[in-house]
């Protein structure tokens, strides 16, 4: 599985490498139908793949063999990531019998997630569950935002551990891509451009850029609609219905998952705005990649994203839902280009500070912390 948790472990991985350290990174054997080698070698980092026995959604897998997989090795640190798995508990209980310091990172307060109250409710339960289950037994733990930590579940006794440890961007981000090479790769030919990225689910907002491109398209006609991401759920299907339905099919593209590094910062490259109006995000790694072409960005005010993009300066903030602030927003975007050039200069100014190698020194010094303080 390729998501902003994934590629923030492989980034991060490669950087400690490269500074000499030596990194063992536990995962599942498989995902969906794929299945991987049980050990490997990616990029100097050592991958150990565990037996899924488990798979019931996205976020609700079970390993078999972690606990003992740990055990067997010896470690100066182990850290897990995600609080709300059975995954983390086993290594934190891993790392205690073996009076190992541990950290662990928190991309998502899973029970600020909007979603209908029958999921609601059992959710914060099971955040407060985990939450009491992990926390405890955690040396450090780290969120990429300030403005997570408020939202943590049975966070009042356990402030004093927390650490911030953003996200980022790889330094090769601020290379000069070919927006025109992935425009003509598929054949999108109007302008301008808005450029969604991301998971096709209605959490991540795709369906709120539809809902408002009429409204863009009286203004600027040749307009086109770009959804980069995988499908989910056959989402896909729902957005292609109803662009039918208001008429807009033949200016709104779906390119599908780019991995390719190079193709996927040519769509940055190819926009005139980047739009995320997703319902809640940690951190958004496409909104700081977007920002590394100093692209405007059009985001919703929730989760961590208000720590990357400061409203009106290097970017723009509306409330999860609000179509009209969303379609003035974009509008006001796209009318005024040379406003829109300086708002994406001082996004690709302030994003400098988030790329890996100095992100890498940043986390290896709560390591260090960790060691000296013996894991308390």
């Amino acid at each position: 599985m390729i998501g902003g948790a994934e590629w923030y472990v492989y980034n991060m991985s490669k950087e400690l490498v490269k500074s000499g350290h030596e990194v063992t990174v536990f995962t599942a054997d498989r995902y969906g139908h794929k299945s991987a080698p049980a050990e490997e070698v990616v990029d100097g980092i050592n991958v150990r793949r565990i037996p899924l026995r488990l798979d019931w959604s996205y976020r609700m897998k079970l390993w078999d063999g972690l606990s003992s997989a740990l055990k067997g090795e010896s470690f100066d640190i182990i850290h897990t990531y995600d609080y709300a798995q059975r995954h983390s508990v086993d290594a934190l209980r891993a790392a205690r019998s073996s009076h190992t310091g541990t950290a662990l990172t928190i991309f998502d307060v899973h029970s600020s997630i909007p979603r209908r109250w029958y999921k609601r409710v059992p959710m914060s339960y099971l955040d407060g569950y985990f939450a009491r289950r992990t926390f405890p037994l955690a040396t450090r733990i780290l969120v990429r935002a300030p403005d997570l930590i408020k939202g943590l579940p049975e966070i009042g006794r356990w402030e004093s551990k927390v650490r911030i440890s953003p996200s980022g961007v790889r330094p090769e981000s601020f290379l000069k891509y070919d927006g025109e090479e992935f425009r003509r790769r598929f054949s999108i030919e109007g302008s301008p451009l808005v450029l969604f990225l991301g998971r096709l689910n209605p959490l991540k907002g795709p369906q709120l850029i539809i809902e408002v491109a009429p409204r863009l398209l009286k203004e600027f006609p040749g307009a086109e609609f770009v959804f980069v991401g995988p499908d989910q759920s056959g989402f896909k299907s729902v957005l292609e219905a109803r662009a039918k339905e208001l008429e807009i099919s033949s200016h709104v593209h779906f390119t599908g998952m780019i991995s390719d590094f190079t193709e996927k910062m040519q769509a940055y490259a190819s926009c005139d705005v980047f739009c995320l109006p997703t319902s809640y995000e940690g951190t958004s790694q496409a909104i700081f990649e977007a920002m590394t072409q100093g692209k405007p960005v059009v985001a919703t005010r929730t989760g961590g994203i208000p720590y990357q993009v400061e409203d009106g300066q290097d970017g723009y903030l509306v409330d999860y839902g609000d179509l009209d602030a969303l379609a003035e927003t974009l509008a006001s975007s796209l009318r005024d280009l040379s406003k829109a050039g300086e708002v994406g200069a001082r996004a690709r100014a302030k994003v400098m500070r988030f790329q890996y190698p100095a992100l890498a020194v940043g986390l290896q010094s709560i390591y260090e912390e960790i060691i000296q303080n013996n894991g308390n």
